[in-house]
């Protein structure tokens, strides 16, 4: 029996237009009433989530930041975070800037980017708290949840690859979408925190469906008991899932839940 959900949001929950589905709302509502447990897992910081979190459903502790943060369900209180080590947040950037990336610098108030790139990705940075600086260097040694670079779709995989075996046990580096890479804390991810959750609230990982649709989901899909791709997900999060879904297009988490749930 299933008692639990993990689903990220963007590429999985949210549909193209970055909004959740009457249908798919409907079915989350369907799937809480019926005594599911629902936890989000994003990439999002809190201060970025809370906008979307108001018309979810939760009823348990709510993971953001790709897993570096843990937050009620209510999003008022932080039960859980590993910031970025403050001594490797240069060594960071400048590997960012070696590998011909756009840096992005997440902290609790703010998230700080380039005139360059506010410009280009505005779309995305709308709905959170932004500050434009000349310099992301010249925002150390504030305390950083975690670094983002954008870069170039069709060689970013490969950059992601050489950046991992650089960073190997110093930091979690991971691939958020198609142009993002984040660098956070080296326990962090999304598996260790819904593991932590799960722990917490006595259910087995057996008793866990999750969601996703990209690199940062994969250990999550690998952890639950039932691991679901979305239709759009790259292959490699396909190879790692028990089941592919449709795509975030066609209401793919709605068409998964009433599969498996009713």
């Amino acid at each position: 029996m299933y008692r639990l959900l993990a689903i990220d949001l963007d590429g999985t929950l949210l549909n193209p237009q970055h909004t959740i589905s009457p249908h798919t709302l409907h079915t989350l509502q369907r799937a809480v009433a019926s005594g599911m447990k629902l936890v989000i897992a994003t990439g999002r910081v809190p201060y970025i989530f809370h906008f979307l979190a108001e018309q979810l459903p939760l009823n348990a502790p709510q993971i953001t930041s790709n897993g570096a943060i843990i937050i009620d369900a209510h999003g008022k209180e932080i039960i859980h975070e590993l910031l970025l080590p403050t001594h490797h947040i240069l060594p960071t950037l400048e590997a960012i800037n070696k590998f011909d990336l756009q840096p992005c610098y997440y902290t609790h108030e703010s998230l700080f980017v380039e005139q360059a790139l506010y410009d280009l990705h505005n779309w995305y940075l709308a709905s959170a708290p932004v500050a434009i600086v000349d310099k992301i260097i010249n925002i150390y040694p504030q305390p950083c949840i975690k670094l983002a670079a954008f870069g170039d779709a069709s060689t970013l995989r490969e950059k992601r690859r050489e950046l991992e075996q650089h960073f190997a046990a110093q930091l979690y580096v991971t691939q958020t979408a198609r142009e993002w890479l984040e660098f956070m804390h080296p326990t962090v991810s999304k598996a260790n925190a819904l593991k932590q959750i799960t722990q917490e609230l006595a259910i087995k990982p057996e008793e866990v469906i999750a969601f996703g649709d990209n690199h940062n989901d994969i250990g999550m899909l690998r952890f639950a008991g039932l691991g679901i791709a979305m239709g759009n997900a790259h292959d490699e999060v396909k190879a790692a899932a028990d089941y592919v879904t449709s795509t975030n297009a066609e209401d793919g988490v709605a068409v998964a839940i009433e599969k498996f749930l009713f």
